[in-house]
């Protein structure tokens, strides 16, 4: 039996333990940085950790929240059935979406694009053209699948769900992709 419920609180759970990772990363990074040379670097490190700090609270709050009205539903399935709900559950925790993969992929091949700039930079710095060349290639190869990943992804988790549950609108996917593109527009 798939549970929209706990699916959703699956994700929650990931993304508070990427955030908190992320910071306590931060974190030491901002400690390494020398302000005087690099005081734009540790800027905008604070900010990306003052921001991910925003965004504990209303994480964690709405997963107590749904964990505490799923216990209560638990607890009446279970007292009705004779049986919990657990089992399955576990069992669905086991198994890993193309969603989870797709948006481990999209961050190892951000990181990979990051790291491909920083080496293109450093050879046009150091004048190794070679290098400098290579570099560039593999960011020219590798930044179009970044985007498709990207773009992939909401119409993967749409469909997931789908398989999972028959009400899920598939449309969403495309509000997602739009909402998701206009908020890097404004960033950008």
């Amino acid at each position: 039996m798939f549970n929209l419920d706990h699916h959703l609180k699956s994700y929650l759970r990931e993304q508070i333990a990427l955030e908190e990772q992320l910071c306590r990363e931060i974190e030491e990074q901002i400690a390494e940085i020398n302000e005087k040379d690099f005081a734009d670097a540790k800027d905008l490190l604070i900010q990306t950790r003052q921001a991910l700090e925003c965004h504990f609270k209303p994480l964690n709050e709405t997963l107590d929240r749904l964990e505490r009205a799923a216990l209560n539903a638990q607890t009446k399935i279970a007292s009705e059935n004779g049986n919990g709900l657990i089992p399955a559950l576990e069992r669905e925790q086991q198994i890993k979406s193309i969603a989870r993969i797709l948006r481990d992929d999209y961050s190892a091949l951000n990181h990979i694009t990051m790291s491909n700039t920083l080496l293109y930079t450093t050879a046009l710095a150091l004048n190794c053209q070679e290098v400098a060349e290579i570099a560039l290639k593999h960011l020219e190869n590798l930044a179009p699948l970044v985007v498709k990943l990207g773009a992939i992804a909401p119409e993967v988790v749409a469909r997931e769900l789908r398989t999972k549950s028959p009400q899920i609108d598939l449309t969403v996917a495309q509000k997602a992709l739009i909402n998701a593109r206009l908020v890097w527009r404004k960033a950008g």
